[in-house]
């Protein structure tokens, strides 16, 4: 019985395992796609746009959770879903408990190229802050560095 009860409970974990593991697959997906786009864009401001205007991919038409954004290598907001963010220096600003995960994000980019950081952030449509895990990119175009994220929702 207790082999059975076991059993149970690991079948039930296997689907959540899972799903974290495909989200995490599809945020890095997501950023890398994004971050080849700038790499050879003309023009990068018009995918900026893009993700500003919350155009599908850059923002999923099902999941407004689900965004990508960009930041500058001195750490100014070049693309979010929130416009008012967009243009504005986040350096040095903190999450809720203390953490400037933003400065984190870019300079894990410029050192690593690529990574993941643990924040609280408030989920879109909700007021409470969450834990947030979110993956980056560093994506040069013409002598420019852009760092390109996107993130999940841990809580």
């Amino acid at each position: 019985m207790k082999k059975l009860v076991f059993l149970v409970a690991i079948l039930a974990i296997i689907p959540f395992s899972l799903q974290a593991k495909q989200t995490e697959e599809m945020v890095i997906n997501k950023v890398h796609t994004v971050c080849e786009e700038i790499k050879v864009a003309k023009d990068p401001q018009v995918i900026f746009n893009k993700i500003t205007e919350k155009v599908h991919p850059y923002m999923d038409k099902d999941n407004k959770a689900f965004y990508v954004f960009v930041f500058s290598d001195e750490v100014t907001l070049l693309a979010h879903p929130i416009k008012r963010l967009v243009g504005k220096s986040l350096k040095g600003k903190p999450d809720v408990r203390g953490k400037k995960f933003r400065d984190k994000i870019v300079e894990g980019a410029l050192k690593k190229g690529k990574g993941w950081v643990k924040y609280t952030y408030r989920k879109p449509g909700e007021t409470a802050e969450k834990r947030k895990k979110t993956y980056y990119e560093l994506c040069p175009n013409k002598g420019k560095n852009f760092v390109v994220g996107s993130g999940i929702y841990i809580d």
